[in-house]
C-alpha cells in the first residue's frame, strides 16, 4: 500500500518515508520484550495501557527517537531545533518516548516550548515515536479485549478510532485505532464519540465514486468516522495507511462541518523506567 500511495501522491513522500521507517522499526523483535504484564482486565472502560509500567533499554529508545528525528530532518521536516536539543542532551529521549506513549498533549506542548518548537513538529512525530511499542502491546494483548467493550475509544491506548470497518459477509462493525492498530467490535447505530444512538441524529455521507466507503456522521456532537467495507480485517500496520488512502473522505466531512474530536478518548497514565544494567547485558542491550 505504501508503494501505491507514493505513486498516487508523490507530494506525500516525506510523510510516507517517516511512516515506512516507523513500520519497519515496529517489526524489530526487541519491542516485544518490553511489553509489560497486564495490570487489569480492561473493565469499566479502562484502557489496558492505563497504569502500565514499561521497562525499556535506554539505548534502544535513544536510538529510535534520534532515528525518527533524523529521518524527519532528512526528508525536509523542520526539526532542527528538536534535533540540536537532543544532541546537546537538553532532552531525554526516554522522557520524549514516555510522553509520546501516553499521548499527553499538555506535556508534549511543554516539551515543544522548551525547545522553541512553534510549528507542532513534536506533536506530529510523537505518534510515530510511540507506534513500535504500541503495536507490540496490541500483538500481545489482542485476545484480551473484553467481549463486552462498549466504548468508542481504543481498549488499548484510549485513542478515538481512525476508521470503522464493515467486515465480512455478516457486515459486523469494527472500530480501528490508527495509533496502535487495535480492533474492537461496535454497535451499528452508535456514535463512537458521544454514544448517541438516536437514528434521527445519525447519518452517512457517501461519495458517488466510493460505494465501498462512506462517512458515518453524528449531528449530536458533529463527529464523524470513516467507514470502509472489508472481507477481512485490515492488518494492524496498515490502518494508518488506510487512513491516508481515504483522505478524500476527511475533506468531504470537513466540507459538511463534521470534525474528528480534538481531545483523546480516554487519558492513560504510563510509566517508562530504565531496565537494570544486568538485564541489558544479558539481552545484549536490546539494540
Amino acid at each position: 500500500m505504501l508503494t501505491a500511495l507514493d505513486a498516487a501522491h508523490p507530494e506525500w513522500r516525506p510523510l510516507l518515508l517517516l511512516i515506512e521507517e516507523t513500520l519497519r522499526e515496529a517489526t524489530r523483535p526487541q519491542w516485544a520484550r518490553f511489553v509489560p504484564e497486564l495490570t487489569h482486565p480492561g473493565q469499566d472502560g479502562r484502557p489496558f495501557l492505563d497504569g502500565a509500567v514499561i521497562t525499556v533499554t535506554p539505548g534502544l529508545i535513544g536510538r529510535w527517537v534520534r532515528q525518527i528525528v533524523l529521518t524527519a530532518a532528512a526528508v525536509g521536516t523542520d526539526v532542527e531545533l528538536l534535533g540540536r536539543a537532543m544532541t546537546r542532551g537538553q532532552i531525554d529521549p526516554v522522557f520524549v518516548f514516555a510522553t509520546a506513549l501516553s499521548q499527553d498533549d499538555h506535556r508534549l506542548d511543554e516539551l515543544a516550548r522548551s525547545v522553541k518548537d512553534g510549528r507542532g513538529v513534536l506533536r506530529g512525530v510523537a505518534p510515530l515515536i510511540a507506534r513500535p511499542m504500541l503495536q507490540a502491546c496490541w500483538s500481545a494483548w489482542a485476545d484480551r479485549v473484553p467481549a463486552q467493550w462498549a466504548f468508542g475509544y481504543c481498549p488499548l491506548c484510549g485513542s478515538w478510532p481512525t476508521l470503522a470497518e464493515i467486515r465480512g459477509l455478516d457486515g459486523s462493525r469494527h472500530l480501528r485505532c490508527g495509533c496502535c492498530g487495535s480492533d474492537w467490535r461496535s454497535e451499528w447505530l452508535r456514535c463512537p464519540f458521544c454514544g448517541e444512538t438516536d437514528h434521527e441524529k445519525l447519518g452517512a455521507l457517501v461519495l458517488p465514486d466510493s460505494l465501498e466507503q462512506k462517512i458515518e456522521v453524528c449531528d449530536a456532537c458533529q463527529g464523524y468516522v470513516k467507514t470502509v467495507a472489508t472481507l477481512t480485517p485490515i492488518p494492524a500496520d496498515h490502518v494508518v495507511l488506510q487512513d491516508l488512502a481515504t483522505l478524500v473522505l476527511d475533506v468531504h466531512a470537513l466540507e459538511h462541518d463534521y470534525r474528528r474530536p480534538a481531545a483523546k478518548g480516554r487519558e492513560v497514565a504510563v510509566r517508562v523506567v530504565a531496565e537494570p544494567s544486568w538485564l541489558r547485558d544479558l539481552f545484549g542491550r536490546g539494540r
